[in-house]
């Protein structure tokens, strides 16, 4: 295999990772095996990214398929998580909907800037949301995960009070920088909407 088709790879792993995630998280209830292919999905997200710089490999696809494969799993990890029974308390409605609204309506602005031919500024406050947003659905696949296999330590620690101050918190920092985005692109909206 040509080593500057491996970025692309990785990336569509991560998207074929998604239906096997939500089929065991759901379907199966096997949440250990669920966090696992979490786990190997988002080093996709990592690998990706450093081979396409390692071997000089930017390319269409990988522009056009890498975040859109991030949102997918993440979003789809969210939605996922108002079905579980256990995390009702915790993980509300109206976290999901703003992440998923941030989420698809910043892929949508990107989209519709790049169709100009022009380049959607990226803003340093996104990394916080990443983090917030992996953060949390990785804690919320420990705690499902300590559940499973039984665990006396979640006798000890309020792990749904934790998660419900978490996905607050990566609910709120999710809509700020989503706000941010779009000031910091509104002259390019402006420039879209002036040539329609």
């Amino acid at each position: 295999m040509n080593k500057k088709n491996i970025p692309n790879v990785l990336t569509f792993l991560r998207i074929v990772s998604v239906p096997f995630f939500i089929y065991f998280l759901l379907c199966d209830s096997n949440y250990i095996f669920a966090s696992f292919i979490f786990i190997i999905a988002s080093a996709t997200d990592f690998l990706d990214g450093y081979f396409a710089r390692k071997f000089n490999a930017i390319s269409n696809f990988g522009t056009f398929f890498d975040p859109l494969a991030d949102k997918l799993l993440v979003i789809s990890c969210f939605v996922s998580f108002l079905y579980i029974e256990l995390l009702q308390e915790s993980v509300l409605l109206w976290m999901i909907v703003v992440i998923v609204f941030r989420d698809v309506s910043i892929t949508l602005l990107r989209l519709l800037i790049q169709s100009k031919n022009m380049t959607m500024i990226t803003t340093k406050v996104a990394k916080a949301k990443t983090a917030f947003q992996m953060g949390s659905i990785g804690l919320i696949l420990f705690y499902l995960t300590l559940i499973q296999s039984q665990y006396l330590i979640l006798e000890y620690i309020q792990f749904n009070l934790i998660i419900f101050y978490l996905m607050t918190a990566t609910a709120l920092v999710t809509l700020y920088t989503g706000i941010h985005y779009y000031y910091n692109n509104s002259h390019l909206l402006i420039k879209v909407f002036s040539k329609e």
